[in-house]
């Protein structure tokens, strides 16, 4: 098999994965609960800002923000710079909610990172040596929230990646802590 077949034949499982990960929401749409908040009407804590660290999602700052009751979106990211190290990241997911109580939501999710790292690796005559990288990551899974307390909670995920170094599709996990207003 040529590098050009095993590359198509990845990225067409890659393309199947993920239109399944998309429409398998529309599929269990019919069993959402009918529940709109965590808590009650009157305190919806809809809205969030916290930390993750994940390949799909982004490190670092992130917000969590409903398009409707049923859907989040969450945006995450973060910059390091340093004089011979630079990183930044950029991740963006939506998580569809399949089930929901007062303490515990359960969701699907599909999401695409973007990572960047540039290296200062020695020097020579002409001047300094940088390594640089750039990958984008696509997938999706299945994850778990859980309030802690009124506002705080705390988000596991595994997902199905497609990631952009090394072509491979692998279970990679993901994590976050978020207060929510």
């Amino acid at each position: 098999m040529s590098c050009t077949t095993r590359f198509s034949h990845r990225w067409n499982i890659t393309v199947l994965s993920f239109a399944l990960i998309i429409l398998l929401p529309g599929l269990l749409w019919a069993q959402t609960p009918s529940r709109k908040d965590w808590n009650n009407e009157a305190d919806t804590m809809k809205s969030a800002i916290g930390l993750h660290y994940g390949q799909l999602a982004g490190h670092g700052v992130s917000f969590r923000f409903p398009v409707t009751w049923w859907l989040y979106a969450q945006v995450g990211g973060g910059i390091w710079h340093v004089s011979e190290d630079e990183k930044h990241n950029l991740g963006f997911e939506l998580n569809y909610i399949l089930r929901q109580d007062d303490k515990l939501r359960l969701y699907v999710g599909a999401g695409m990172g973007y990572f960047y790292h540039r290296e200062m690796v020695g020097h020579s005559g002409d001047g300094e040596i940088w390594e640089k990288s750039e990958d984008w990551n696509i997938g999706g899974g299945v994850g778990v929230e859980y309030l802690v307390g009124t506002r705080w909670a705390v988000q596991g995920e595994l997902d199905f990646a497609h990631l952009g170094d090394s072509g491979d599709i692998k279970v990679i996990p993901q994590a976050g802590i978020h207060y929510y207003w």
